[in-house]
């Protein structure tokens, strides 16, 4: 999810768990940890678009790294704060927690992590909150924030704090249920129009858990519909978007195209123009968020060849987002319910 989101996650649970001895030093060290596994973008200095699409949400995002670097993270702000009398494991459980709920999270959307790396670079996905959500964020700001400015130690601290996580987390609980709801509402509705599909995927519209994208593929084609928990009877409408699979027939093994492959995990569609092949990813959706006729896809690439025509690199291309502000009342006007 978004800096902020991660930074606040941090804050909370380092006030939780260490603020109570240490005060400020707690949330301060959470929120720094907080923000460490995104950090992992430095590594694109380094990297090219076809590398830092595998690099992105691996090793630092993986619960088998945190594991090994907990107790060595927790070792080094023992010594660091020896001042302070918080036990070894104490600081560790810190970093342990503040590591992994980032990466829980991050799981959540629909980006792809890599929670299992070494092991498996499979980037797992439940699909169940935008990447940027203020219904979750804002409880845990507020929560922290106020926290802050109570006497270190306190219970009135402590449950101001454990308010925040407590909302934020009955957020995510809501998230996960609605999930499950209009999982079953794309699947009846797709069965009631007679598409026999062969996958299907939902998850929320911009920043809300009430009105959701669902994405079904059938006959190298994708069907994408919206359905709103408001809605009354099951979604019916989708617009067919032809993937045309039959233009990368030969380059499957291309290092560019099996990484995107690999990244769109099936969702994607492939469009022929003068300047040649155009990769889309739309699991992430359009610039209109499905509500018009046409948009712009979120995450779009140009193939790129090399002199023998492999598609060895990429080039993201930009999206317009000129009408972003008025696509946002829109959605929130479509999550009333059809």
């Amino acid at each position: 999810m978004d800096s902020i989101t991660q930074i606040a996650l941090g804050a909370a649970f380092g006030e939780a768990t260490v603020g109570h001895k240490v005060g400020r030093k707690g949330a301060l060290w959470g929120a720094a940890l907080g923000t460490l596994p995104d950090l992992d973008i430095i590594a694109n200095l380094f990297l090219d678009p076809v590398g830092s699409l595998a690099a992105h949400r691996a090793a630092s995002h993986s619960f088998i790294v945190v594991l090994v670097a907990a107790p060595i993270i927790g070792a080094l702000l023992k010594k660091l704060h020896a001042k302070d009398k918080v036990p070894f494991m104490e600081w560790t459980a810190m970093v342990f927690l503040v590591l992994a709920t980032h990466i829980f999270v991050d799981l959540l959307t629909v980006y792809g992590t890599q929670i299992f790396w070494p092991i498996t670079d499979h980037p797992f996905a439940i699909n169940s909150i935008f990447i940027i959500d203020p219904l979750y964020t804002l409880p845990l700001v507020i929560g922290v924030v106020l926290a802050l400015f109570q006497k270190v130690g306190s219970r009135k601290r402590f449950r101001i704090n454990a308010a925040g996580l407590i909302l934020s987390t009955l957020y995510l609980s809501w998230g996960m249920s609605m999930k499950l709801i209009v999982h079953s509402s794309f699947m009846q509705g797709l069965a009631s129009k007679g598409l026999q599909t062969e996958r299907v995927m939902t998850s929320p519209t911009l920043m809300n858990t009430v009105l959701w994208q669902g994405l079904a593929l059938n006959d190298d084609s994708l069907h994408a519909g919206l359905y709103s928990v408001l809605d009354e009877g099951l979604p019916r409408t989708y617009l067919t978007i032809p993937r045309n699979s039959h233009l990368l027939v030969g380059h499957e093994g291309d290092r560019a195209v099996s990484r995107l492959l690999w990244f769109s995990q099936g969702w994607y569609a492939v469009e022929e123009d003068s300047l040649g092949l155009r990769f889309i990813d739309y699991r992430f959706g359009r610039n209109d968020s499905w509500l018009k006729q046409e948009g712009d896809p979120i995450f779009h690439w140009r193939l790129i060849p090399d002199s023998t025509g492999t598609f060895t690199t990429i080039e993201q291309l930009p999206t317009l987002f000129s009408t972003r502000g008025a696509i946002l009342g829109d959605v929130l006007d479509r999550a009333k319910g059809n």
